[in-house]
């Protein structure tokens, strides 16, 4: 099936693309294309403009900057996946980048579009969560930063307003490590739950904890409770099944054909403690 006719436009900057996108409300971004094309495709929507910054340059770029990792919104997955720095340093990141779909998405989707897309099921949000990332966005004239735990409405709803682009992720290198655990009917799908867990410790003790929910509500969310009670204790048996209850504090499941909201709430408990007792070598 073909989509319904649009006009494309591939501004050659950032100023260009949003004093475009300011100026036409209904235009959609391009990015990866892997959410975008198919829904446009199947006809599940359609768009009167799209915008493709995939000629934007400086939008493709890793580095470490001072304390900070810095990701281009334009960076694909499989880029993410197999980086030595990020598999070393963002344990999490890196695992839930190569769990996205299959190695043909993974090779053209993007961070930024997962993130932006919205949806509650995609992996990114609920690390960027965990990992206490900020969003750099930037319209026409200026650049503004939303953390993550901000940046998330509602289902399918950020908080990008008219005429902004989301350009660069950063997430603080705080010497923590982490893991990210989903669980998926079938290979490359989507998940039916997710968890990320990312902890910096101090001797024993946690001095931090970061934990991100995948597909638990309409957004993803961070599980702040949790985080705050795990604070200063160490990892033992106890402590985490108080905390893996406190995680069901900001979830909103519902009973569908992917389980009931009893078996879900068991489910992510369950991956919560694994995940932690799977982090192994905790950097002190």
């Amino acid at each position: 099936m073909f989509p319904d006719k649009f006009d494309y436009y591939a501004p050659k900057s950032i100023e260009e693309a949003a004093k475009f996108l300011s100026g036409h409300e209904d235009a959609k971004v391009l990015a990866g294309g892997q959410s975008l094309i198919p829904l446009l495709k199947l006809r599940f929507t359609s768009v009167p403009e799209i915008v493709d910054i995939g000629r934007i340059k400086g939008l493709d770029g890793i580095a470490f900057q001072g304390n900070y990792l810095e990701i281009g919104s334009m960076v694909c997955t499989s880029e993410i996946a197999e980086d030595s720095s990020i598999r070393k340093k963002f344990p999490a990141l890196s695992e839930a980048a190569g769990q996205i779909a299959d190695p043909l998405v993974r090779n053209r989707g993007t961070i930024g579009g997962d993130i932006c897309h919205g949806d509650p099921a995609n992996d990114f949000p609920a690390v960027m969560m965990a990992l206490d990332a900020e969003f750099e966005i930037s319209s026409a004239t200026k650049k503004r930063t939303v953390k993550a735990e901000d940046f998330f409405v509602d289902t399918f709803s950020t908080a990008l307003e008219q005429g902004e682009i989301l350009t660069k992720i950063k997430i603080p290198d705080t010497g923590s490590s982490g893991r990210y655990m989903k669980y998926k009917k079938y290979a490359g799908d989507f998940s039916i739950l997710g968890i990320a867990v990312n902890i910096s410790m101090d001797g024993k003790k946690v001095r931090k904890a970061g934990i991100g929910l995948t597909n638990c509500g309409p957004t993803a969310l961070k599980a702040r409770e949790a985080e705050e009670y795990l604070a200063g204790k160490e990892l033992s048996d106890d402590n985490l099944a108080k905390a893996s209850e406190l995680l069901l504090k900001v979830t909103d499941f519902m009973d569908d054909d992917n389980g009931s909201v009893k078996f879900k709430e068991k489910l992510l408990k369950y991956l919560f403690i694994r995940a932690v007792k799977g982090i192994g070598g905790v950097p002190k």
